[in-house]
């Protein structure tokens, strides 16, 4: 199970949202995620947390 989690982008410079396990604190891209990220109205996201979830869901079915 994974879930969307607000976080900043790999420059640091705006918020986005990324993917991580359910259970994780680290996002698919790599990027280390607080329980203290503010909450955000974006609808930006992670690139590279998207293509990584893309990937899971085809090796899925």
């Amino acid at each position: 199970m994974y879930e969307m989690c607000p976080g900043l982008d790999e420059p640091g410079t705006t918020f986005v949202w990324h993917v991580k396990a359910k259970n994780g604190t680290v996002a698919l891209c790599g990027l280390p995620l607080t329980s203290a990220a503010k909450p955000v109205e974006t609808d930006r996201h992670c690139p590279s947390c998207m293509t990584s979830f893309g990937r899971l869901v085809d090796q899925r079915g």
